[in-house]
């Protein structure tokens, strides 16, 4: 029998060594505030082509017999802690096991009512009126009880105040844009809303509002977050990634070093925005609902922390892929509905509709 050189031998155990501390970073990034240190925040988010390396590794070490299989092994072994988290199979239980009230909360980056129509091989833009009707239409037929809306855009407060009509109780903040035109973050409720507030953030139209709704005489705050956004076009990275030009090729590298330097701001952003909502939380005695667009993964400190003490209604009860960033589906996951241990989630959607680039999703929760 042949024996491996040992300089190659050698070379596959230090990369198998580097793709284990890879994906360990990854595993501790939910547990680092990126405010005192960012770096571990990055493998977090590369988590899933990390593993997906890992595994490579794995595979290819057992094929060719390899006494290092166990460096992979033992590195990918904590993820199945978090699968769940992306991909699960059989989730919606037959029936609910607490006896409560049904609430059906809704979450949807309508992203300013800007979207694509396939058409054929290609897409072609469509109008924002045409894309709002579309979406309306998606929120009638689906029939939530609450609807949050991140990026929803309006022409004034009057259109804000008049559609959807039957959603007779609803709160908005919305940011004034340079045509006139206003967006921002609205929840939209069948039940009454008792009182409402906004958490706003320096120097960014990002936000999260609130509303306490009155549930058959229980109160519960909804939480509508949209956190710090990465600012940094993915669609356009992955295009040139994938384009046969060399100069887009030659210039991915540049792109790259720019977006994740980019990318360590917003992480910074995003946790002191998280500290914030939770102090709020905190202060507030009623029981939280909370979902929107958290611009992060499972695997993130901000995740973590907004996930503590509370199930993830994907988790509880979705199936198949979570994927809600429709530009890289089904890798990235970034939208959330959360809800109090106390509750029981009996059927999450991902409603797979192109009009923003975020699938909206939705939870029936027994109260």
């Amino acid at each position: 029998m042949r024996k491996t050189p040992f300089v190659l031998s050698f070379s596959f155990r230090f990369v198998l060594i580097i793709a284990a501390i890879a994906m360990v970073l990854s595993y501790l990034s939910i547990y680092i505030n990126p405010a005192k240190f960012s770096l571990p925040l990055f493998f977090g988010l590369y988590f899933i082509p990390i593993a997906g390396f890992n595994l490579l590794l794995f595979l290819i070490a057992i094929m060719n017999k390899s006494g290092s299989a166990w460096i992979p092994l033992i590195a990918l072994l904590p993820s199945l802690l978090f699968a769940e988290s992306f991909f699960k199979i059989g989730g919606n239980p037959a029936s609910p096991v607490k006896e409560g009230i049904k609430l059906k909360v809704e979450s949807y980056n309508a992203g300013m009512f800007s979207a694509n129509r396939a058409n054929g091989g290609s897409s072609q833009k469509i109008s924002k009126d045409e894309c709002r009707d579309s979406i309306m239409a998606h929120i009638r037929k689906n029939n939530p009880d609450i609807a949050c809306f991140q990026e929803f855009y309006v022409k004034s407060k009057r259109q804000a105040d008049t559609l959807l009509r039957e959603y007779p109780h609803r709160y908005y903040h919305l940011f004034r844009i340079k045509n006139g035109d206003m967006f921002g973050n609205i929840i939209l409720s069948k039940f009454p809303i008792v009182s409402s507030g906004k958490i706003s953030f320096p120097k960014s139209t990002n936000l999260s509002i609130f509303s306490d709704i009155n549930h058959y005489g229980k109160t519960i705050r909804i939480y509508n977050n949209h956190l710090e956004s990465y600012n940094v076009s993915f669609t356009r990275l992955v295009k040139k990634f994938a384009s046969e030009s060399k100069a887009a090729r030659d210039s991915i590298t540049n792109d790259l070093i720019e977006a994740h330097e980019r990318m360590r701001g917003t992480f910074i952003k995003r946790s002191e925005q998280v500290n914030k909502i939770l102090s709020t939380i905190t202060e507030c005695s009623h029981p939280s609902i909370i979902c929107g667009d958290f611009n992060d993964t499972p695997i993130s400190y901000t995740y973590h922390l907004l996930s503590k003490g509370r199930k993830d209604s994907f988790r509880e009860s979705g199936n198949g892929f979570a994927g809600t960033y429709i530009p890289v589906w089904p890798l990235l996951r970034i939208d959330y509905i959360l809800f109090p241990e106390a509750y029981e989630g009996v059927l999450h959607t991902t409603h797979k509709i192109n009009f923003s680039d975020h699938y909206p999703i939705s939870a029936e929760i027994i109260i």
